[in-house]
């Protein structure tokens, strides 16, 4: 029996082992959308918005470490899933985007269709690893198969495939009857049209490692006396924890670990040195006293090095799977173009147990004062965090957004295994936390999923609620509310001694919750939240819970 492009595309999705489609149908994917209802592999979601579509696909990818699928319709659809699509390819998160087209002959002539973007292709194309556009419906599975293999291949980013409404809605039988080999609508060549994103191509792999670099940078790291290693979210990516923690034994080196990389090593091990972020210390006089500078998996975002000014010894050393990221943005004496746990085992077996188990000297000092500073500048919300932390257990996931209260925390939160707390570093977005935590929350309903937002970000994204209660989640959704975007206002007053345009006029945000259908209720005590957690998650559906938070940080700074 002949099938059309779309039963093409969801068939090859679920062989490539994708499960879950986030999205919303429309004139130009409803045939997606039935072939998706007719097969029994796969799970639709339907959001209330197409950020929330992106947002949902990024949780569920950190949470289960592959890919899922987004279905958007042309034009706007595009242009609302943009910010989580750019958000999931800063953080290096996979994800398919299935960017429906118009009718393939009019593709960039601005007649003016509905939904019609001109050069949505290269729009997106922008933030996307690659971009796949079959033009045929025989050469739909081939395009699905590459993009989830390239998506998760490499450095794991977001791969388009562009599906035009005549390529979903033919038959490949027929397409190939019809077309004779030529390309539907006169558009290129027949077949599979492939170009080149940001990032590796589909299956690159790094190339093999050389034996002469991995045993000079053993060498120099024998010699050191003072490592100091600096662990980015690629560790975690290559599941790279064990080779990371046993490097780090073997120097007695303490590991700085950005937030991206959050669990790469557990929070509570001896040689955890802190997360290196500008709003809770300087990393300065950690790096100044150390000899030799190891940076695992890191892109260095600017608010994680001192915005690139670091006083790096003669010895420093980079490891990243993605060839671009090597020379950016800070120079490094040795570069290893390798995964993270490929590099770290091949350099680790160049490098003894050393009967150092602990930093030593000025590196020690300065670890001392950095964890001293981190501990002391949680301030009044360590009852909170501590209740927070005593509600999950270690394989449970924290899903945050941009917001005061996880701001006051992130650096000191304990984190013990990886892909258990999600955050929108690099991009930043507001809006992040309720989408993401529903889509973690549907990756692994066997954990307890928390999402915590400000007043402000949580309405940027809060429909997204109703699909909580559609799904039956157990999810608390928390929003800690000083009525502002209080991030903002206390930059203000800061600069400029006074705020403006941030002051918000906010629903009733337990009725806002009660009219969804979910639980809701308001504390003010962090005993009340632990006990409120305990409930939550023992419901059939979730929970809004509403803390008042200020608008300044608990950060010493």
């Amino acid at each position: 029996m002949a099938l059309n492009g779309a039963e093409l595309a969801i068939e090859a999705l679920v062989q490539s082992g994708v499960d879950t489609l986030f999205g919303i149908p429309g004139l130009y994917n409803m045939s997606l959308f039935d072939a998706a209802r007719r097969h029994a592999g796969i799970d639709v979601v339907t959001v209330r918005h197409e950020q929330g579509a992106t947002f949902m696909a990024d949780g569920y990818a950190r949470a289960t470490r592959r890919p899922a699928a987004v279905s958007l319709l042309p034009g706007c659809g595009v242009t609302n899933g943009l910010t989580g699509i750019l958000q999931a390819s800063s953080c290096s998160v996979p994800m398919v985007v299935l960017a429906s087209q118009i009718t393939t002959s009019d593709i960039d002539a601005g007649r003016g269709h509905l939904h019609e973007l001109t050069h949505q292709t290269e729009t997106l194309a922008g933030i996307c690893k690659r971009t796949y556009r079959p033009r045929m419906p025989s050469d739909v599975a081939d395009g699905i198969r590459h993009a989830v293999l390239d998506a998760q291949t490499g450095r794991p980013r977001p791969v388009q495939v562009e599906l035009p409404i005549d390529v979903l809605e033919l038959e490949a039988d027929d397409a190939i009857k019809t077309s004779a080999g030529a390309a539907l609508g006169g558009i290129g060549e027949a077949g599979l049209e492939e170009s080149a994103g940001i990032g590796q191509m589909v299956g690159e792999p790094a190339p093999a490692l050389d034996q002469r670099t991995i045993d000079a940078v053993a060498d120099e790291l024998v010699k050191a006396q003072y490592p100091l290693i600096y662990a980015g979210g690629g560790v975690n990516t290559a599941k790279a924890n064990a080779e990371l923690q046993e490097l780090a034994e073997r120097l007695g080196a303490p590991v700085l670990v950005t937030g991206n990389a959050a669990g790469a090593l557990a929070t509570d091990h001896h040689l955890y040195a802190g997360v290196p972020w500008v709003a809770a210390g300087s990393i300065e006089p950690l790096v100044e006293a150390c000899d030799a500078f190891v940076a695992v998996g890191t892109r260095f975002d600017p608010a994680m090095c001192n915005m690139w000014s670091l006083a790096l010894p003669a010895t420093t050393i980079r490891i990243d799977i993605d060839a671009s990221e090597l020379r950016r943005n800070i120079e490094m004496k040795y570069l290893i173009h390798a995964d993270a746990r490929t590099a770290l085992a091949a350099v680790t077996a160049g490098v003894s147990p050393s009967a150092r188990a602990q930093p030593c000297g000025a590196l020690a000092a300065a670890l001392n004062d950095y964890r001293r500073h981190q501990a002391a500048i949680v301030g009044d919300a360590k009852p909170w965090m501590d209740a927070l932390r005593s509600s999950l257990r270690d394989h449970d996931v924290v899903v945050a957004d941009m917001c005061l209260m996880w701001a006051d925390m992130l650096h000191a939160f304990p984190v013990r295994q990886p892909g258990t707390v999600m955050f929108p570093w690099s991009l930043g977005t507001l809006g992040y936390a309720v989408p993401a935590a529903i889509g973690a929350g549907i990756a692994r309903p066997e954990n307890r999923v928390v999402a915590i937002a400000g007043d402000g970000a949580f309405l940027f994204s809060g429909a997204e609620l109703a699909v909580a209660v559609e799904r039956q989640l157990p999810i608390p959704f928390i929003i800690s509310n000083n009525n502002s975007y209080g991030m903002i206002k206390m930059q203000q007053l800061d600069t400029y001694g006074a705020a403006s345009a941030v002051d918000l006029v906010n629903p009733d945000f337990v009725a806002l919750g009660t009219a969804y259908g979910a639980a809701a209720c308001r504390l003010d005590d962090p005993g009340a939240l632990e006990r409120e957690l305990a409930l939550a998650f023992e419901r059939s559906g979730p929970t809004l819970i509403e803390i008042g938070w200020r608008s300044s940080f608990s950060v010493a700074r």
